[in-house]
């Protein structure tokens, strides 16, 4: 019996499913949120550090990833600037722990 707001099991393409799972999977290696934003359009997808010192390249606790009209591109799209900024951050904590060591 279905409560009306959940969603039906296995209705989801394995496309879709895939996508999200690898923009999760990567967010969290980089120790990074992501938020899911549905808007008129489609969906907007963000992304969101806590307790993080300023990174001089972003300069912001939350930011935009992708806009799509479909979650599996908004997803999909997500995955390069995600990985990209969690390449930015390790390298400026790994350039801060070798100062620090100093």
């Amino acid at each position: 019996m279905s409560d009306g707001l959940s969603p039906e099991v296995n209705t989801y393409p394995p496309e879709l499913l895939n996508a999200i799972g690898d923009l999760l999977a990567t967010a969290h290696h980089h120790q990074i949120g992501v938020a899911f934003e549905p808007n008129g359009d489609g969906w907007r997808l963000h992304y969101l550090v806590n307790d993080w010192p300023a990174v001089e390249e972003y300069e912001l606790s939350a930011g935009p990833l992708s806009d799509a009209y479909d979650l599996q591109v908004a997803a999909s799209a997500a995955l390069r600037p995600l990985v990209k900024m969690g390449h930015s951050v390790a390298q400026h904590f790994n350039r801060q722990q070798s100062t620090d060591k100093a």
